[in-house]
């Protein structure tokens, strides 16, 4: 009994609805923008793509392009997840959550 409640429960949980109107790429296209600006204005205002490719290839590893820094921030590539993940761990290191730490994967 209790197997079939926890199914039930986790089918139901993983479901979800896009908001009216938007569509899988008008929502990404979203996304992206946001991260963009969060990027430019917040995080890092001067030399932006410097910075990020400098994040990301700490993040990976192994050293990561300017120019594909820039195609992320002018929108012309979609964001990776280690992209993502490095503006996330900037902004909560720049709130006190010290303790995130960003892996490649």
């Amino acid at each position: 009994m209790r197997a079939a409640v926890s199914q039930r429960e986790v089918a139901g949980a993983t479901k979800f609805d896009r908001p009216i109107g938007r569509n899988d790429q008008e929502t990404d296209q979203l996304v992206a923008s946001v991260l963009a600006d969060i990027a430019e204005k917040v995080l890092w205002t001067e030399a932006t793509p410097q910075n990020l490719a400098a994040a990301i290839g700490k993040a990976r590893g192994k050293p990561f392009s300017v120019r594909s820094a820039e195609r992320y921030l002018a929108g012309d590539r979609d964001w990776s997840s280690d992209a993502v993940a490095v503006i996330v761990a900037e902004i909560l290191k720049r709130h006190a959550m010290r303790n995130v730490k960003v892996r490649g994967r």
